[in-house]
């Protein structure tokens, strides 16, 4: 990894805020030509389920997850294996056979923050509980981008594995720190199903409602758990009710 990245690294693991954290990715991938910077996550369960770090025009697309029609096609196409991917208008025609006509206009409309060409570098993959990673992009040509930042990409998935666990820990740490609200009755019994070894349709079957419903059941007891995935939320679920029931 070179100096720079490096350097960021380091920052990155002794920072202790979202904020500053962000400014340190920001500034170094600029130092790279990169000046465009983008961490999408979806977690698993019912939409809206993203978590957006964005340094375009008014964080975009921060206000557009909100919708549960949005899709991102990078974190929707290219995180089932970690290898990096080429993104933006100037490589639509080597994806063309893959992509449909959402993509296309979505790809194209990142043209209007000056983003035509990039790179996607996942950081978690689907069937992990959470699946996304890091888009970098700017408006060089192709060859120029080929020749000046596609030779780092080794270094920049190791750096984006660095700082994607430090995101991560930080936002769990700010959901500990946040006061929680108590579980629902229906919330409690859905987590008691699930610690029998049951899993959400069989819970909905038994509880007469849509699976949908359940998994809106686990994605809110998640949160008020502070845990980033639902097995962390069943973890510390389990924990309370030892701490409840003394022998």
């Amino acid at each position: 990894m070179n100096r720079d990245l490096l350097e960021a690294a380091y920052k990155l693991e002794i920072t202790g805020s979202l904020e500053k954290l962000w400014r340190i990715i920001v500034d170094v991938m600029s130092l790279h030509g990169l000046h465009h910077v983008l961490y999408l996550i979806r977690d698993d369960g019912p939409a809206p389920n993203w978590f957006v770090l964005s340094n375009l025009l008014e964080d975009w697309p921060k206000d557009d997850v909100q919708n549960p029609a949005f899709r991102e096609p990078f974190v929707s196409y290219c995180c089932a294996t970690f290898e990096p991917t080429k993104l933006g208008v100037e490589f639509l025609e080597q994806h063309r056979d893959f992509i449909d006509d959402y993509t296309r206009t979505y790809v194209a409309n990142m043209a209007r923050f000056n983003w035509t060409i990039g790179l996607g570098i996942p950081c978690c993959l689907v069937g992990s509980g959470q699946h996304g990673g890091f888009l970098f992009g700017n408006d060089m040509k192709r060859h120029d981008f080929e020749r000046g930042v596609m030779p780092l990409a080794d270094q920049l998935q190791a750096f984006c594995q660095i700082a994607h666990r430090k995101i991560e820990s930080l936002r769990r740490t700010a959901a500990s720190e946040t006061p929680r609200r108590r579980l629902s009755a229906r919330e409690h019994q859905v987590l008691e199903l699930i610690a029998c070894g049951l899993r959400p349709k069989a819970i909905a079957d038994q509880l007469g409602l849509s699976e949908a419903s359940i998994r809106l059941y686990i994605k809110n007891a998640r949160l008020k758990l502070g845990a980033a995935t639902k097995e962390e939320a069943l973890i510390r679920f389990l924990k309370l009710c030892e701490g409840s029931n003394p022998d």
